[in-house]
């Protein structure tokens, strides 16, 4: 596997679309029918998680025993990750108090999300999963970022100290305690469901789903072309969704529910990582050319952003309509499509003039090793000191 795969920012434009949809989709009027699909694309977080776990173990395999291994990963990450996330923070907690008046930690924004420092230590989900209450409304969707944080600073410890072997056990552990986990909690606390929603250890499975193909693709097995595979591989996709449409339809989806709080988490990762092996397998052919449309990729690429200022931006969007002569209606399909627009052009904006910037300074903290520079024409580094590797998948992260 050598190139960049443009299918996985066609993936990100996914998820991000169902987000968006989950958050924005009318209560009432025409559309109003459709509300309990549209609000299933919570999943989109779990397509996200599935895509962090895996690009993020590729590149600490690729990269583990390089010298400036931490350095060079944990820089990369901060170029990406805190700035637009500490601005908006920053906003958040200066603006909104500011807006309602009065003394700052009095304020019902502060008062509802409680101290800024949940947040600045990317431990918002944890406030929530023990207190049960959500934050004020622009900072509710941070608890996934959160988790995903989490994840960014602790495993690179994890694969530069475990062999192979040891951190495939351990993936596969996480596959099982993670489900344990949610019902222990859900026998525990049977009020609290955003313990097994938001709780870090309620959602280590998705992430470790992700981090088994990305071992998987960098073992000699996977560099056998096998057509039999893919169709096998076809089959178990249309097989999940089959099952994911059932519980849906059966109400296993819903997050109130005992069996989505301890089983359909399980389902919906598993249907998003065999998504995933599905594509990788079908990259390139005619198969996965929706996934390749420059739009949908182009969505990708700044699906941080929209999905960091899609609340943000639809405050702001319903302060300027009536400005304009227009009164915004929560009901009306327009009002959907104008919430998508601006926030995707907001998070355009961001990108072009605040995030890409930034990002070019990652060429002072390069690695020859990482996936996303690696030349196709290098050779492998294997990842046991012992193994073969085929050829290095190269994906943006």
């Amino acid at each position: 596997m050598r190139g960049l795969v443009r299918e996985i920012d066609g993936l990100r434009g996914i998820a991000i679309l169902f987000v968006m949809l989950h958050h924005f989709w009318p209560p009432g009027g025409p559309l109003a029918a459709a509300e309990d699909v549209a609000h299933l694309g919570w999943i989109g977080v779990d397509l996200f998680y599935v895509l962090s776990g895996f690009l993020i173990t590729g590149i600490l395999l690729d990269t583990r025993g390089e010298p400036r291994y931490f350095r060079n990963y944990l820089a990369r990450r901060a170029l990406r990750v805190f700035p637009l996330y500490y601005l908006v923070l920053a906003a958040a907690f200066i603006v909104f108090p500011l807006v309602e008046g009065g003394p700052w930690a009095q304020t019902e924004f502060v008062r509802s999300s409680g101290s800024p420092l949940w947040y600045v230590f990317y431990l918002g989900n944890l406030r929530e999963a023990i207190f049960g209450t959500e934050p004020a409304y622009v900072l509710a969707i941070l608890w996934s970022l959160s988790i995903e944080e989490q994840f960014y600073l602790s495993f690179p410890f994890v694969v530069a100290f475990l062999s192979r072997r040891a951190l495939t056990r351990l993936l596969c552990g996480l596959l099982v305690f993670a489900p344990l986990f949610r019902l222990a909690m859900l026998l525990a606390v049977p009020s609290n469901e955003r313990i097994q929603y938001l709780g870090t250890l309620s959602r280590l499975d998705v992430l470790a789903l992700g981090g088994l193909l990305a071992l998987y693709y960098r073992s000699p097995a996977s560099a056998v072309s096998s057509p039999a595979r893919r169709r096998a591989l076809g089959g178990a996709l249309l097989a999940l969704i089959a099952a994911m449409t059932a519980a849906f339809l059966l109400d296993g989806l819903d997050r109130l529910l005992w069996f989505c709080r301890v089983f359909g988490y399980s389902l919906v990762g598993l249907t998003m990582i065999t998504a995933l092996f599905w594509t990788l397998e079908h990259r390139g052919t005619r198969w996965t050319a929706p996934l390749r449309w420059g739009p949908l990729c182009a969505l990708g690429k700044i699906c941080y952003g929209v999905y960091l200022l899609q609340r943000p931006s639809e405050v702001v969007l319903n302060k300027l309509l009536p400005h304009a002569g227009i009164t915004p209606d929560e009901n009306a399909v327009w009002m959907l499509f104008a919430k998508c627009g601006f926030a995707v052009a907001v998070a355009t904006a961001s990108w072009f003039v605040f995030e890409k910037p930034i990002l070019g300074l990652k060429r002072f903290f390069a690695s020859k090793a990482h996936p996303s520079l690696a030349s196709d024409a290098a050779p492998a580094a294997s990842d046991d000191r012992h193994d073969s590797q085929p050829p290095r998948l190269r994906a943006s992260a």
